[in-house]
Order: structure tokens, then C-alpha cells, then sequence
């Protein structure tokens, strides 16, 4: 469908997207109207508004003509009001043009009077030629009768929630697992129509038992985080593996966190290996991050610092914070590549511009020590408070040394030792040696206490007994 304006002194634009209402009257009388030369809006404003929305009723009547409306642009630029003054014959079409034109907004002409209100008149041609957003009668006349591609593809023509919702439903009542799986996130989410997630966990299980990937593996998710069904490692891994198999890239990585951690199945790390590469190879980042990570510490495989830089490149490039971040420390450390500290630091901004707490500890670094740029405690430290207030291990422990210190601020032991305390706790095995030390020799404000000192050594040495699984879970 064509549509088109016609305006005086020969003006072309669009009008703003409309929503349906009642029928509404065919003439009415307006002040005297302004010439769009003698304005002070700036006619062509009209062009930034979108066009109104074909009414679905009227384009299955195949419904065209054009209507003419006036309209009072307010003192803001705002259009205040609109009025049809010679009807294109079909109610509907009338209205849709009618409330486009409320949703316009005018400028007001460079060096222009003083904005004032004023009157304007244009018309508006709804023409049946070619398409309108790709919907035809014909596709509306075929999804009438149930076609279940022309419901799909009007679900994804839809403008409004309730739209695609609508025509979702009907494909996914049809037994459309793609449309099942569709419509199962929009009930979980509240798209178009009120969140209910017991009955989106049932629209998923019927698409996962007809084969669909993407809901086996997010049935396989529902069953890992034990929403609305009870948590169950074993049906996870079940469903992740369905999935897998049948070559989707996120249950892949699902099913290999699954395997490196030994929940729901034996603990397998060349296995997980396998699908953590099955899952990169699909330019999955988190996946590339994962197989890197595993890489770099030899986990199920020999350690290969090259390779593992090669992975985090890839998916740093797609912006993955982690990967960022990873890329930054291999940069700083020199492992893997070679040692460039402004590089490490292009890569800590980029990933700690994403919350990426790591990279705000790394950065941290860097200005305390003058790499890569002139050193600046107080930057360090800032970057350091805010690495730790996101509970991350470095960060925490980071707070702790310079507390222990007093390296930029005032030395403070008893702050130190809760610093060290919440980041041990996060799993950080150089704050547990530094605990089991102060327990050990009475250091940090506390008293002597070899009870303590051996539990703290004890975690501390155990802590990578069991290599990482690298970031297990969904």
C-alpha cells in the first residue's frame, strides 16, 4: 500500500503513528488557515513524524481514498487539535489520519516571529499499491484462515504487543513449536498480556517436545534455577543435551558448565571441553570466554596462553565485557602476547564501562603502579572502592592491602581485616593466606589463634584442589 500527503505549496511529509477510535464528523469549521510560507513552523517538521498505521479492518475491505484534514499547531509545536474537512468515504482511515496528526511536534523556523498558534491543512492518500510494512490483504485473508505462515510473519510485522501477541497465539494453538516458544517468553515476560509464568512453562514444554531448540535448552534453564518447576540439575542436563545435540549454541555452553561442575552429571572436563568448542565455533562469546578461560589454566586440556588470547579476542571484539577484561589482564601480565600496558588499559575501560568488576580492580592497578598511564592513587583507589563495592574478590582484597598500608589514605588494620574477611569470603585464596598469617601471628587487630589460622590455611590451600568450571551456570 502507498501512502502519500498532499500539502499546500506542494509540502510532502509523514504523520505520526495512530491508534483506532469512534467515527468521527466529516466537516468542520476552522479559523482562517496560514500559508506554510507564512508560518513560523516549519511545514517540513512534518517529515520526522511516522505514518499512521493502516487500520487492520479497513485493510481487509481493501479500503483507499483520500481525506482531507485541518490542524491547530499550539504555541509549544505541538499539534493541539485536528479536524477531517472532506472525508476519503471510509470512517476509519479518516480517524487513523485524524490521530496521527495529535502526535505531530513542529519546529519553529530559524530566526522565525514568536511561536503562535495557527491553523494548517493537508491531505493525506491511503493508495492500494505495493505494501505497507509488508501487510497485504492477502496475508491478513490468509492468516484469517488459519495459515500458519502468514500468522508468523504478521506476528512479526506486528506494531503493537497485542498484535503479536494475537497472531503468535493463533500459530502457536496450531501446534507452531517456533510460535509456541514465542509465545511461552511473551507470557513469562508480560508482552501484550499479563505475565504468567506457569502456563509460559507449559507453551515451552510443548515446543521442546516437538524438537525446538531454543525452548528445550530454556526448559532445560527452568529446570536448572527451579522456576515454577522444582530445581533439578539431572533434568537440566537431560534437556540441555536435547538441545546440544540438535545444535544450539547457548545449550552447548549450558550443558558444558554442566560437565565441568559435576552437577546433574559426572564431572567431565573433556567433555565439556568438546562442547564449549562446539559452542565457540557458533561465535558464541561467553562460549570463546569459557574454552579461553579452560585454556589458560589447563583445564582438561593441555595450557595454551596463545590460544586462549585468540578466544578472548574474538569475543572482546563483539563486546563481551569478560573477554575485555581477560584480553587486559593477559596485556598487563604479558602472558599469552606481549606485555602492553596501554593496550591493558584501552581493554580495562572498555570492560569496566560495562560494570565489569575485574577490569575496575585492573585499573586499579595500573594507576597505582603508573603502567600504561601516570600513576594517580586516588584514581587507583577509586576504582579499587568501586571494584570492591560489587563484592569482587580482587577489588575487596585490593581495599584490604591498601587499608594494611596506608597507601593513599590513612592506615587502618581493622578496616583492612574486614576488607580481607568479605573478600575470602568471595573466594579470594590470597585474602584466606593473609587471614590464616594474621591469625597465625596476631596481626590486623586480632589476637593470636591457631584454631582460626588452620581453618583459614586450610581453605586457602584447598581452594583450587578442584579446578574452577569457569563461570558455571546459564
Amino acid at each position: 500500500m502507498r501512502l502519500s500527503i498532499v500539502l499546500p505549496a506542494g509540502v510532502l511529509a509523514a504523520i505520526a503513528t495512530s491508534s483506532l477510535a469512534a467515527t468521527i464528523a466529516v466537516t468542520r469549521v476552522v479559523p482562517t488557515y496560514v500559508t506554510p510560507s507564512a508560518s513560523v513552523w516549519n511545514m517540513d517538521s512534518l517529515a520526522a513524524c511516522s505514518k499512521p498505521v493502516w487500520p487492520r479492518a479497513a485493510l481487509r475491505a481493501e479500503q483507499s481514498g483520500p481525506v482531507t484534514l485541518s490542524y491547530q499547531i499550539g504555541v509549544d509545536g505541538h499539534v493541539v487539535d485536528s479536524a477531517v474537512l472532506q472525508s476519503s468515504g471510509f470512517p476509519l482511515l479518516d480517524e487513523a489520519a485524524r490521530q496521527g496528526l495529535l502526535r505531530c511536534t513542529f519546529e519553529r523556523k530559524p530566526g522565525g516571529a514568536a511561536a503562535v498558534s495557527e491553523w494548517q491543512r493537508m491531505q493525506y492518500v491511503w493508495s492500494l499499491e505495493g505494501t505497507s510494512g509488508g501487510i497485504t490483504p492477502a496475508l491478513l485473508s490468509a492468516a484469517d484462515a488459519g495459515a500458519i505462515e502468514a500468522q508468523k510473519r504478521l506476528g512479526e510485522l506486528a506494531v503493537t504487543a497485542a498484535e503479536r501477541l494475537h497472531w503468535t497465539e493463533m500459530a502457536a494453538l496450531q501446534g507452531d513449536a517456533a510460535s509456541q516458544y514465542r509465545f511461552g517468553g511473551m507470557l513469562q515476560s508480560g508482552s501484550g498480556i499479563a505475565a504468567d509464568p506457569a502456563e509460559a512453562l507449559v507453551w515451552l514444554r510443548k515446543s521442546a517436545e516437538q524438537g525446538y531448540a531454543p525452548a528445550e535448552n530454556m526448559l532445560g534453564v527452568a529446570y536448572f534455577r527451579g522456576v515454577v518447576v522444582p530445581l533439578d540439575y539431572a533434568q537440566a542436563a537431560l534437556w540441555y543435551r536435547r538441545a546440544a545435540q540438535h545444535g544450539d549454541a547457548s545449550a552447548q555452553l549450558n550443558l558444558g558448565d554442566l560437565l565441568a561442575s559435576g552437577r546433574g552429571v559426572d564431572r567431565d572436563d573433556a567433555a565439556a571441553n568438546d562442547w564449549f568448542r562446539k559452542a565457540a565455533a557458533q561465535n558464541l562469546p561467553r562460549a570463546q570466554v569459557r574454552l579461553g578461560f579452560r585454556l589458560a589454566h589447563g583445564i582438561g586440556m593441555v595450557r595454551d596462553d596463545a590460544a586462549a588470547v585468540a578466544l578472548y579476542r574474538l569475543a572482546a571484539a563483539r563486546g563481551d565485557a569478560t573477554a575485555q577484561n581477560n584480553l587486559g589482564f593477559a596485556y598487563e601480565t604479558g602472558v599469552g602476547v606481549t606485555r602492553d600496558y596501554t593496550e591493558a588499559l584501552r581493554l580495562y575501560l572498555l570492560a569496566a564501562s560495562q560494570g565489569e568488576s575485574y577490569a575496575e580492580s585492573g585499573l586499579g592497578g595500573l594507576y597505582e603502579h603508573g603502567w600504561g598511564v601516570t600513576a594517580n592513587m586516588a584514581m587507583a583507589l577509586k576504582y579499587y572502592h568501586l571494584s570492591a563495592s560489587h563484592n569482587n574478590p580482587a577489588g575487596l582484597r585490593q581495599m584490604g592491602v591498601v587499608n594494611e598500608f596506608g597507601r593513599g589514605l590513612v592506615q587502618d588494620p581493622v578496616k583492612a581485616l574486614d576488607y580481607y574477611e568479605k573478600a575470602a569470603r568471595a573466594g579470594d585464596q590470597r585474602s584466606m593466606q593473609r587471614l590464616a598469617l594474621a591469625y597465625g601471628r596476631g596481626e590486623l587487630g586480632v589476637a593470636p589463634d591457631p584454631v582460626q589460622a588452620g581453618q583459614w590455611q586450610q581453605k586457602a590451600q584447598t581452594r583450587y584442589t578442584v579446578p574452577p568450571s569457569t563461570y558455571p551456570g546459564p
